[in-house]
């Protein structure tokens, strides 16, 4: 679980560093010119990235945590979604060269943390109890 939970920082870093000087170049160059979707990418290339991070410091509580479940659910559901309508919208090579693995770690984190849900431990079956004629060895 350890090694997880550095893999997704790890992901995370490269996801703030490598994806804004990928997806973020000179404005001439790129689609993405302009001052709103400047804005909407960096909140977005954070948004990804406060999903790592917070998938390598929940890490093991995810899974035994009645909040942290949902709501790690519900981070991987919007980097989907944004890493899709990202792709769908700018279907440049570049974008989906990073959104591509982005994306398939998000799921890799789900199928990880998030769907493996342990057991409540607060209820425990009682062993069955034995009967007093089952102990008698003359019957």
């Amino acid at each position: 679980m350890l090694l997880l939970q550095v893999l997704a920082f790890l992901v995370g870093m490269a996801s703030l560093f490598a994806t804004s000087f990928t997806l973020l170049p000179p404005t001439q160059l790129h689609p993405f010119a302009g001052d709103a979707t400047l804005l909407l990418m960096c909140g977005g290339i954070i948004g990804f990235a406060g999903g790592y991070f917070f998938f390598a410091i929940g890490g093991a509580r995810i899974q035994r945590s009645a909040w942290r479940r949902p709501l790690a659910a519900v981070i991987v559901l919007v980097q989907l979604l944004a890493g899709s309508a990202m792709v769908y919208q700018y279907p440049d090579p570049a974008v989906l060269g990073v959104m591509g693995p982005l994306l398939c770690f998000s799921v890799y984190m789900f199928a990880c943390f998030v769907w493996p849900a342990t057991r409540s431990r607060t209820y425990r079956p009682l062993r069955r109890r034995e009967r007093s004629d089952e102990l008698d060895p003359r019957k």
